[in-house]
């Protein structure tokens, strides 16, 4: 089956439920957070109905197919002669999966595949289950030394994507209510808060006060204010800001912000940084001190001027035939 979008808060709200009416331990001690062995070819992940288990890949999940997985628990009513365990599960981003068990039974097989590689999951029934769980990129098998290709070298750089930095920054925004329901969807995060890096440009003034990264990906997102301290609007380009650590500045790859900060006005603008230039990983720490470069005032130019009323009326009568 195909992955879709949908809401994943009911698989967190059951869980929930489920484990406030119980008093014995639902998690395995000691095993609460599991990486996977690359060398096995098929991974097996304990699961049951009072613990939502987190899955997360190297890489995007492009398809998830398996008898038994269904991502509305209703549809379990159509499955009752199967003696395979029911699993609900929800793609709540590009790498991640959050599955819980919804029917007893046998182990549940699945197939996921990215855009390097496919991986085998045996969700196993299990009084106690991992919380979360790490997939690392399945190993080589031959030990020989390869040759490392042009093609190979331009596959291995960052492919920018825009769907998932979207949803990555939505993850940021949603950390502190997303963190308690679910800690395995931050696991190997690092994040600065309180912070007061500023810059100024002009009259207007960028203060980073939180930073958030995610190593795996090699992304940062900026969360940041601007504050217009002038006397006239500052326009401009927000896809021109750029992030400058030490002496080098990096361009952005997503800049979310109004592009006209009023006088006196104050308003948020995030920034996701990923990799360096040409798509190399740069693993910047984010232990350093960063600063937001704004560009110069003003917007591009309409590539075309606006149209007259007079043009407007031409047009409509010649797209009705009159």
């Amino acid at each position: 089956m195909n992955l879709r979008p949908s809401s994943w808060i009911r698989l967190l709200t059951g869980c929930l439920l489920s484990a406030a009416l119980t008093a014995v331990a639902q998690v395995q001690t000691g095993r609460e957070l599991v990486r996977l062995d690359p060398k096995n070819l098929v991974h097996d992940i304990a699961i049951n109905s009072n613990v939502a288990t987190t899955i997360t890949f190297p890489e995007k999940i492009s398809l998830l197919t398996g008898y038994g997985l269904v991502t509305d628990p209703a549809q379990v009513n159509q499955m009752t002669s199967t003696k395979v365990g029911i699993v609900h599960y929800e793609n709540v981003i590009g790498d991640t999966l959050v599955v819980r068990l919804v029917k007893p039974g046998e182990p549940c097989h699945a197939t996921v595949r990215t855009a390097r590689n496919i991986y085998l999951l045996r969700f196993t029934p299990s009084d106690e289950a991992n919380l979360a769980v790490i997939v690392s990129p399945p190993v080589q098998t031959n030990g020989a030394a390869q040759e490392v290709t042009p093609d190979k070298v331009v596959n291995d750089r960052i492919q920018y994507n825009a769907e998932e930095l979207v949803g990555m920054l939505s993850k940021v925004r949603n950390r502190k209510a997303l963190q308690p329901l679910n800690p395995g969807l931050f696991t190997g995060w690092q994040e600065r808060n309180e912070l007061s890096m500023t810059s100024t440009q002009k009259d207007v003034v960028a203060t980073i006060y939180e930073i958030q990264r995610n190593p795996a990906k090699d992304l940062m997102v900026f969360r940041c204010w601007l504050t217009n301290n002038g006397a006239k609007p500052f326009e401009f380009e927000p896809a021109g800001t750029k992030v400058r650590v030490g002496n080098r500045s990096y361009d952005c790859q997503m800049v979310d912000c109004a592009d006209t900060v009023a006088p006196g006005q104050r308003v948020a603008m995030d920034v996701v940084l990923q990799g360096g230039p040409g798509g190399s990983r740069e693993g910047v720490s984010i232990n350093q001190d960063f600063r937001i470069e704004l560009p110069e005032p003003g917007r591009h130019p309409q590539l075309l001027p606006p149209l007259s009323s007079n043009d407007a009326a031409e047009l409509d009568a010649s797209a009705s035939g009159k």
